[in-house]
């Protein structure tokens, strides 16, 4: 009842439209009521008169409730869909939005297809058991009210029989409900991992074909399809037994109606004739037709109850880093940054950094290096907030991180990541997310500033040039050098470089090496570098082993040190290997 509840919090959003849709259901569902009453009279004025003359006048009050029913159907229809579209947007912008501010450590447990799956499906499925169960249920009960009213009104004796399988029928349904729940969330799991596995190929498709990986993904598609079809067909299985077993059930009430109703008939009971059997049975069927929609409901809300489970994960999922209540402003002068006996751990995962102190120095250039797991991207993480130390802290300027919005931090940063990621669109509006306001001029500058605007002066329509998915249609490089510039037009008091050149030969990572050199003028500066020749111009190195700090100075003390960056500089390529012998 929980999730019930609160998926019922979206309709209250739209109390007048919530209304309108049941005034028209119930409005709809009086006058349907009214025509087998107007049917009995039309039938007992001919057995009696054994005239026609009121059977035109009868057989047009039948089609008036029709039309007037449809005509409220028709209105319910348009209110109930206009409902529909607001609760499915408020409800999946809910979920993106807490999407946007859930931690870095929410998407590394989770795949992005089976996250987008719960945005998409299940808000479709919690929505589909909120309207509908709202407004087909509320339609039923009038229907079911009325209707027994109207029945114990003609014959209560024969009223009873029509009741009698009704226990049956909820037991029958409490039995379905418990189990249906979770057989429910089974198939929407599958779903889930389906939906993941088709993101997954997609995005890796110039892998798998490159490695003749189609069979291979054709194998892993087939088992989760098969999977997702073996859930799905338990579930409705369980439909399937569940739906014609109380059809069976009320079915019988209108056998008990027709043999008692003939057999009063029969017997010439005075209070009981053929239009009172006509308009009871009627009236049975109106009654055991909502009965079933009931049941329907039940397997909707099943299905609904699991999806809503799903959404409500994500919308319940703590936000670990956050702004504080009352924010200092961030400071405007260059920044100096400092790691006070910082120590972290990811979840389940033992202490990445232990007593870690590190000052980055205003306006000055530090380098990171050191074997991979050293701990150097999580320092990175650390100073950009993605994450909060477990002890220690890291301050700016003296004040702690955690003291500044969390917005004013982010703006302040600018980052640059080995792997660039870029929207789908223009090269214009890739550059315009670090400034709205950005003119031509500053774009171009900053295009040129990052050894980018030859590249780019050669697109087919330069700035409005679309770039496709993630930059698909440019090199790594020139996708490298457009986030740099990007970086540039922000103009950012703080600049990570997290393995920028990593990914490029050796003539585009000197494009890149200059563009980093106009990025990093007058800035503090946080580079993490595996290629040494990227950083030997640092104002300070960092070498990093175990998540501490084992040597630190320039490349020319740090050389004559002879210790450990000395014999990571010996080897060729200037590539620190994996695993290196010390």
């Amino acid at each position: 009842m929980k999730i019930i509840w609160r998926v019922s919090q979206y309709l209250f959003r739209y109390p007048l439209l919530f209304a309108l849709v049941q005034v028209m259901a119930i409005g709809m569902t009086l006058l349907l009521i009214g025509v087998p009453m107007v049917t009995k009279s039309i039938i007992a004025g001919v057995e009696q008169s054994g005239t026609t003359d009121n059977l035109l006048r009868g057989v047009l009050g039948i089609v008036g409730l029709y039309l007037g029913s449809e005509v409220l159907n028709g209105l319910r229809i348009v209110f109930n869909n206009t409902l529909e579209q607001r609760v499915l947007f408020d409800m999946r912008r809910d979920l993106h939005q807490k999407l946007l501010i859930l931690p870095i450590s929410f998407y590394d447990q989770r795949k992005s297809g089976e996250i987008s799956s719960r945005v998409i499906e299940d808000v479709m499925a919690v929505e589909r058991a909120l309207l509908d169960g709202t407004e087909i249920g509320g339609r039923a009960l009038v229907m079911i009210i009325g209707v027994t009213i109207v029945l114990f009104t003609i014959n209560p004796l024969l009223a009873f029989f029509v009741f009698i399988p009704v226990p049956s029928l909820i037991i029958i349904g409490i039995y379905y409900s418990k189990g249906s729940r979770k057989v429910w969330k089974r198939v929407r799991e599958s779903a889930g991992d389906l939906n993941s596995l088709l993101v997954e190929d997609i995005q890796g498709n110039r892998l798998i074909q490159t490695f003749a990986l189609q069979r291979r993904e054709g194998q892993r598609f087939d088992e989760k399809a098969e999977l997702l079809r073996f859930r799905t067909l338990r579930a409705m299985f369980r439909w399937a037994a569940y739906s014609p077993g109380t059809s069976f059930v009320t079915n019988l009430g209108t056998v008990a109606v027709i043999g008692i109703g003939g057999w009063m008939i029969l017997q010439g009971d005075s209070g009981f004739g053929f239009p009172d059997m006509v308009a009871f049975l009627m009236y049975v069927a109106m009654l055991y037709t909502p009965l079933g929609q009931l049941h329907g409901i039940n397997h909707l809300v099943a299905a609904g109850k699991a999806s809503g489970e799903r959404v409500f994960e994500i919308l319940d999922a703590p936000v670990e880093v956050e702004s504080p209540a009352n924010p200092k402003p961030f400071p405007t002068d260059p920044l100096h940054v400092q790691f006070n006996n910082v120590a972290f751990q990811y979840p389940e995962r033992p202490e990445v950094l232990k007593e870690f102190n590190l000052d980055l120095l205003r306006g000055k250039v530090t380098a990171l290096v050191g074997h991979t797991g050293a701990g150097k991207s999580t320092v990175a993480n650390l100073a950009m907030r993605t994450y909060d130390v477990t002890r220690g802290s890291v301050t700016i300027n003296g004040t702690d991180i955690r003291e500044f919005d969390l917005e004013d931090v982010h703006g302040n940063i600018g980052h640059v990541a080995q792997d660039p990621f870029l929207f789908e669109g223009t090269v214009r509006e890739n550059m315009l997310l670090a400034k709205q306001d950005a003119s031509d001029d500053e774009i171009v500058a900053a295009l040129e500033g990052a050894s980018a605007w030859d590249f780019v002066n050669k697109l087919p329509e330069v700035l409005e040039t679309n770039i496709g998915e993630k930059g698909i249609r440019l090199s790594q490089g020139e996708k490298q050098r457009l986030t740099i510039a990007r970086v540039l037009l922000k103009n950012p008091t703080f600049v990570i470089l997290d393995e920028a050149t990593a990914s490029v030969d050796t003539i585009t990572e000197r494009l890149i090496q200059e563009a980093l050199e106009n990025l990093t003028a007058d800035r503090t500066v946080l580079v993490i570098a595996h290629r040494l020749s990227t950083v030997r111009k640092a104002d300070q190195i960092v070498c990093m082993q175990d998540g501490e700090i084992i040597e630190k100075g320039t490349h020319d003390e740090l050389l004559s040190q002879d210790g450990h960056y000395a014999k990571l500089w010996s080897y060729q390529n200037d590539l620190i290997p994996e695993n290196v012998e010390l």
